[in-house]
């Protein structure tokens, strides 16, 4: 035990000194340990990230790339000015008004700090952006909340709030005749937005409400723009509805796992189809609500036919497609139990009729234009008319930028959208861009946007990500030659200086700033490398040479 322990913490200082950022946060898991409610107490001083409050000025960092590689949400918001295009990434929201010419990065600026983003909504002048980060507790990392961020200026100015939690003694909940009991969640470890959405209070006034599925907890609203957050009531995991005049109900608001708790009081997704018709995903299924978020009627698993309906409980994504006459309700649903799958399941009748398609691998987000569904999995992008029941998925067999010869080397994707006739797709190891015209799919040209640090001088390189593992990426070398043209070789070394890999040899480079060179673990034999610290030498002309080092860790 004492050998793994120690084992253990010398991977986690390894990986500390490589600086590397463990807090992607995307809702992977639904199970909460019940200790945990015992384990995290309010008085506990816990090293928490970025907790400012108040309200702060923005002064966001101009670059010509967008600050990172992993791009977990992408929103296309059109306004008088032009489309504006908000992304979520490893390192905090970014922003391009220009189709990807530079980028507005709030990573670092007040109030965001560096903190990652777990949640992001936007309508017209108002963005809310929800907080997060990973703190290791335990020898364990544990996703943790930091708070909600609203700007009425289109990000120029920002309102900082506190994660939303109980007091201790908030133990009930009135629910029309009903007083409900309640877990009052009183931390903020587990309780994290994972999504956000904003509707219009009623019809007659344009003050908004501010949604929030934050897993342990639970579903929130604002009616304060995101001062205040109450508790939203819904049905347990043994009901189906529930409504104010019904009952009066004995059950109890608590996102333990079962049989203590329920898992359609944990939270990972929502969305609005209008103002009053709100859908909330939990991992107990889809949730709709037609009255302002009163009155809630659930759909799951087994409640829409067991594998023909709903496909999975575990729904981490929210969308509504609108084209036409035709309103489609879309949810990335994904397996609780067994005989549960993941796939997208849609409703075109209002909830009233479920089915799925496309049960690949895990699902994250949908994204449309007009009457075309775009899927983002851990199996790749997906594309496809609305044609049910026979849908014509497809997907790129390779997504490659000719310009700056670059390539998307993985299949995770999490986030899509579209502008006009470009689709935008954020992925684990990149943001693209394609044109899609309505007729033959992916047949347009790549672009890439890729993000790195700068390089002043060419003596000077680096690697990231760094450490990294093969089974899920590849590494890039970064370099700068300085020339309008040179001539290449990369090698890779083990720690005793054995020649391992040629990445490049002799390859012709045109530009002077900044450019890189992949390598996926491999050796020249086409067999994976075992753990351990690598060293690459990067050639220019022969007549300059420079070293760097990466850490392999499986």
């Amino acid at each position: 035990m004492f050998i793994h322990k120690m084992k253990k913490l010398l991977l986690i200082l390894i990986l500390a000194s490589f600086n590397l950022n463990f807090a992607q946060m995307l809702p992977k898991d639904f199970k909460i340990s019940n200790d945990v409610y015992k384990k995290f107490k309010p008085d506990v001083k816990q090293n928490k990230g970025n907790n400012l409050i108040g309200r702060f000025s923005s002064s966001p960092v101009s670059s010509q790339t967008i600050i990172s590689n992993f791009i977990s949400d992408i929103i296309v918001v059109s306004n008088d000015g032009g489309d504006t295009i908000w992304f979520g990434t490893g390192k905090g929201i970014s922003r391009t008004t220009n189709r990807g010419l530079s980028f507005q990065n709030f990573y670092g600026t007040e109030p965001f700090g560096e903190d990652d983003v777990s949640g992001l909504a936007v309508y017209k002048n108002w963005v809310v952006v929800a907080t997060a980060y990973s703190q290791l507790i335990n020898e364990d990392y544990v996703p943790t909340g930091t708070g909600i961020k609203v700007s009425s200026d289109y990000g120029a100015t920002w309102a900082s709030y506190p994660q939303p939690i109980d007091g201790d003694f908030d133990t009930t909940i009135t629910y029309g005749i009903s007083t409900i009991r309640a877990l009052p969640v009183v931390v903020d470890e587990f309780n994290l937005s994972y999504d956000v959405a904003i509707s219009k209070k009623n019809n007659s006034s344009d003050s908004l409400v501010f949604w929030i599925t934050s897993w342990a907890g639970g579903t929130r609203k604002s009616t304060d723009f995101g001062a205040t957050w109450q508790r939203v009531v819904l049905p347990p995991d043994a009901f189906n509805t529930i409504t104010p005049t019904g009952g009066p109900y004995s059950f109890e608001l608590n996102p333990r796992d079962p049989p203590l708790g329920n898992n359609n009081h944990k939270g990972f997704s929502v969305t609005t189809e209008n103002d009053s018709t709100i859908y909330v995903g939990t991992a107990n299924g889809i949730n709709r609500s037609s009255d302002w978020g009163v009155s809630w009627k659930k759909y799951n698993y087994d409640s829409t036919g067991s594998g023909n309906g709903v496909s999975g409980d575990f729904v981490v994504g929210l969308d509504v497609q609108k084209y036409g006459n035709n309103v489609i309700v879309w949810a990335s649903s994904n397996p609780t139990k067994g005989g549960e799958f993941s796939a997208f399941s849609f409703s075109s009748n209002f909830g009233t009729t479920w089915s799925n398609t496309l049960d690949v691998a895990f699902t994250h987000n949908v994204g449309f234009k007009d009457s075309i569904v775009y899927g983002a999995t851990d199996d790749g992008i997906w594309r496809s008319y609305f044609t049910p029941p026979g849908f014509s998925w497809s997907r790129p067999s390779i997504i490659y930028d000719e310009l700056i010869r670059d390539q998307i080397r993985t299949n995770l994707f999490y986030a899509v959208d579209s502008q006009g006739d470009s689709v935008w797709v954020g992925s684990g190891d990149g943001l693209a861009r394609t044109t899609d015209t309505l007729t033959s799919p992916w047949v347009g040209k790549w672009k890439i946007f890729r993000a790195y640090q700068n390089i002043t001088a060419t003596n000077e390189s680096y690697a990231a990500p760094n450490p990294f593992s093969p089974d899920d990426e590849v590494c890039r070398i970064y370099y700068k030659t300085g020339k309008t043209s040179s001539n290449i070789t990369i090698k890779i070394f083990d720690f005793a200086m054995f020649p391992v890999r040629t990445v490049i040899q002799n390859a012709s480079r045109t530009s002077p700033d900044v450019i890189w060179a992949t390598w996926d673990g491999k050796r020249d034999d086409g067999t994976q490398v075992s753990n351990g610290v690598y060293f690459y030498r990067i050639q220019i002309d022969k007549d300059e040479t420079v070293w760097g080092k990466i850490l392999v860790l499986q």
